[in-house]
């Protein structure tokens, strides 16, 4: 029995050693298998990273190259793009023909032509396609006796976003920054961000080259119709299923917001969306100045902000003192001798003047081609003979002698006493496009009335239009600066450029043959003078243009922005704070640091 026992227990070893080494052979195998799946992995991984790195050195490329491929089959190019390449393709770095390289393995990219993704490019025509792939094959060559014995490969593919399709619809101007639409999208560059004024949820930084607005609610999902950038503000007005909304950012210490809330650190660093009275209405257009916002809702004009020289329109100057809410400017009498003056209830207002720096007045423009002004009047801005000048008015004034108007615009500097001694008092004044013809009023000292000869005389103002004259054809926009005007002209063959008119210190005026100084006597000239002998580009046309604190800027057909003039904080921004007396090209129509590849 004991053998018995001890036979039938060595058998049971026997199979319980046998079914212990076959689970140890199994897991032996499994955890062989992990490792190979996990060297697997790991191969993959590191392919994946050499395409990237292929990637980057093609944006690289076609930033250098002005956004055009130069590489692969098309004209110029050599070959596809390798880490021993140049941007042509062409073997320029001896010695470094891998991404990383030892004796078991080695990484490489190679990158091939552009595909378009929207329009078709031609072999031999560089790609001016909306938008593009970069595909970039990685591989991982696995190295064994001095043969490789093993390749892995990743392709990885990563969306161009061209400047010539970028659609860059409209440039405005701030005190110190400017902002453009582009692709349904807000870019601001410049500096005085201490209050948000850039947009992308940041403060206290400069930007001499473009940074994205923050989108948010109807912006982010929407249509943006227009935009305008004020003193230390900017607002923008957008549509989503066809409900109508303006969103404002930037300093709100006057309600200028119109989110009902104002002071010194009520600012917002992104977008806010105006309330009060113009929600649910149909508004048309937006503008500003200042520290004031306005718009045009159901035919009507709401403004809201600071009221203290009356630019709210709707009382008295500080009657009330400001309005964190949306309030309808004033409207006359029907009856006696004010009729012809004052706007009437009946009115339709279609346009609003834009400023692009410290004004405090405004302007619009109604359907019948009359225009009218309120706030600020002391140097005759709201160009009206039946009022005195020297008087601020918050009520719409309608400007004297001029009809058909079909744009309008105003900056300059606020009534402070630092402001009412030269150079200050001549810097504000206001200009509008009326039958055809180009007229301008208020401060004139500089030259910016476009009269035949300017006024020595520090408070030379004109409280009535005067035409602007030596304009070669058909003006079709007016942007005003602080000291100087622009306008966008038509010429008899349909070909449009810009001319500028007043103050050239800082190279406003675009031309560098008028060079000015920082000191008396300033280099002005009331006569239009041309933009763009020395900087933009002659084969394009001008499609819009804008003038702020001290520069203009224009978007030509080619989609890309040209500033000049003031650039002490980074508001041309071409990467610099170097004033630019000929217009230059700003950066955020170009993939500039990556910032076009998604």
């Amino acid at each position: 029995m004991i053998r018995q026992k001890n036979g039938y227990s060595l058998v049971l070893i026997v199979l319980m050693s046998t079914f212990i080494m076959a689970v140890l052979a199994s897991s032996m195998r499994i955890v062989t298998q992990s490792y190979i799946y996990s060297q697997e992995e790991y191969y993959y991984k590191l392919a994946q990273e050499a395409g990237e790195a292929g990637t980057a050195y093609a944006n690289a490329c076609l930033d250098s190259n002005n956004t055009e491929q130069s590489w692969g089959s098309v004209a110029g190019g050599i070959g596809p793009l390798r880490p021993d390449t140049n941007c042509k393709g062409a073997t320029a770095f001896y010695g470094n023909k891998y991404v990383f390289e030892n004796s078991k393995l080695r990484t490489t990219f190679e990158v091939g032509n552009l595909e378009a993704s929207t329009k078709g490019a031609s072999s031999g025509v560089a790609l001016s396609a909306a938008t593009a792939q970069i595909s970039s094959t990685g591989r991982v060559e696995l190295i064994s006796g001095g043969s490789v014995v093993k390749t892995y490969t990743a392709i990885i593919k990563k969306a161009v976003t061209w400047p010539a399709d970028l659609n860059a619809a409209r440039v405005v101007s701030g005190t110190f920054r400017t902002c453009a639409l582009m692709s349904n999208n807000v870019w601001c560059w410049g500096n005085s961000n201490e209050m948000g004024t850039l947009g992308d949820g940041t403060k206290d930084k400069e930007a001499n080259v473009p940074v994205k607005v923050q989108q948010v609610d109807d912006m982010k999902y929407g249509k943006i119709i227009d935009i305008f950038a004020a003193q230390f503000h900017s607002c923008v007005l957008t549509e989503l299923s066809g409900v109508r909304k303006v969103y404002c950012w930037g300093s709100n210490e006057k309600g200028q917001l119109g989110n009902g809330q104002y002071g010194a650190h009520k600012y917002s660093a992104v977008p806010v969306e105006v309330g009060g009275d113009i929600v649910g209405k149909n508004i048309t257009a937006i503008g500003g100045t200042g520290d004031v916002s306005c718009a045009i809702a159901d035919g009507k004009i709401y403004c809201w902000g600071n009221n203290y020289e009356g630019e709210l329109g709707h009382n008295a100057p500080r009657h009330p003192t400001l309005s964190p809410d949306p309030v309808p400017v004033a409207t006359g009498s029907t009856t006696g001798s004010d009729t012809y003056w004052r706007l009437q209830p009946g009115y339709k207002a279609v346009k609003l003047s834009t400023s692009g720096s410290r004004s405090q007045t405004m302007c619009a423009i109604m359907d019948t081609g009359i225009a009218y002004c309120w706030g600020q009047a002391i140097f005759g801005q709201t160009g009206s003979t039946r009022f005195t000048p020297g008087y601020n008015y918050g009520r719409p004034v309608r400007v004297t002698g001029i009809s058909n108007v079909t744009d309008i615009s105003q900056d300059g500097y606020s009534y402070e006493a630092t402001h009412l001694t030269f150079p200050y008092s001549r810097a504000t004044h206001v200009c509008a496009i009326a039958s055809g013809k180009v007229y301008c009023w208020g401060g004139a000292g500089n030259g910016q009335s476009g009269a035949s000869a300017y006024d020595e005389t520090y408070y030379r103002t004109y409280a009535v239009p005067k035409e602007v004259t030596g304009l070669p054809g058909v003006p079709k926009r007016i942007a005003v600066g602080l000291g100087h005007s622009c306008a966008l002209v038509e010429l008899s063959g349909g070909k449009h450029k810009v001319y500028c008119w007043g103050a050239n210190e800082f190279g406003q005026l675009g031309e560098s043959a008028n060079k000015g100084s920082s000191s008396l006597p300033y280099s002005r000239t009331p006569r239009p003078v041309y933009v763009g002998t020395n900087g933009l580009p002659p084969s394009e046309d001008v499609v819009t243009l804008a003038a702020g604190a001290n520069r203009g800027c224009a978007i030509m057909t080619n989609k890309r922005a040209y500033c000049w003039g003031l650039n002490t904080d980074g508001q041309i921004g071409d990467g610099t704070h170097e004033n630019r007396f000929s217009p230059t090209e700003s950066l955020f129509l170009r993939p500039t640091q990556n910032r076009y590849i998604y």
